[in-house]
This record gives structure tokens, sequence and C-alpha cells, in this order.
């Protein structure tokens, strides 16, 4: 079993200068360099990479493209066990390329990942993500 990541590591990891960092946290590198060489294990759990990505974007300001390919990077680590590796893989890439919300573009990846055409919702941008909406109020 392998223990959880918790949000504030990763931002420590992606806003520390690597080669300036605050003495607290100069760790966080080493232990990153181990996760990317499988020496350490770790499971990112979906909902701790949306608070990242959330963060990023509002509190640090980073562009929503910038901070999807951050945490994309994150996804190849050998020594993270990531909860939904390829839906989250493709919701990055949504947010790369196109300027939506992170839960349509889960949802949108969810739905591609399941071979899901249509979801139920009022929100258009949905649509624009290529699903159809269903309708919730049929009789």
């Amino acid at each position: 079993m392998r223990e959880p990541l918790d949000t504030n590591v990763i931002l420590r990891f992606l806003v520390e200068d690597r080669d300036d960092p605050t003495p607290e946290f100069a760790g966080v590198f080493r232990f990153f360099d181990a996760l990317e060489r499988g020496e350490v294990t770790a499971l990112l759990p979906s909902l701790v990479l949306f608070q990242s990505y959330f963060v990023l974007t509002s509190y640090y300001e980073i562009p929503a493209s910038e901070a999807a390919e951050k945490l994309s990077a994150l996804l190849d680590l050998r020594g993270l066990e990531v909860q939904e590796r390829q839906v989250l893989r493709v919701c990055l890439s949504i947010l790369i390329e196109q300027p939506v919300d992170l839960v349509d573009a889960y949802l949108a990846a969810l739905c591609r990942s399941r071979g899901n055409t249509a979801v139920y919702s009022y929100d258009k941008g949905l649509a624009r993500l290529g699903l159809s909406l269903l309708d919730v109020t049929a009789d």
C-alpha cells in the first residue's frame, strides 16, 4: 500500500526554485527525483491533482495550460501510483489545448474513456467538447 501525496508537496515541487529552494522545502526535489527513478512510491489521488491545479491557477496565477503541463509531467513518474491515470492524462491534455473548466475537461475525458458520448448537464461547455447534453427533465 502506497502512502498518499498531499497537495502541498506537489506545489512545493512545482513552485520552488530548484537552484535556490526555501531551506525547509529543499528535500522535495530529492523526493521527486526518487519518485521518478521508482526508488520511492506514493499515491496521487485525483482530488489532490485537481486541488493542485486549482491552487496553481488561482493563488499562483499560473496560466491554465501551463499548470496542466506541469501536472501532466507528474503522471509519468515511475514511483507514482495514479488513480485514473489515463483519464487524468486526457483531462490535462484538454486543459492544455482548450480554455475550459477543470471539471468539464475531466467529464469529457471520463466519457471518452468509457465510450460515452453524452452527459447529464446544462453546461453548454461540455457540448463544445463534443458531448451531447442529456435532458434531466424528461417525463
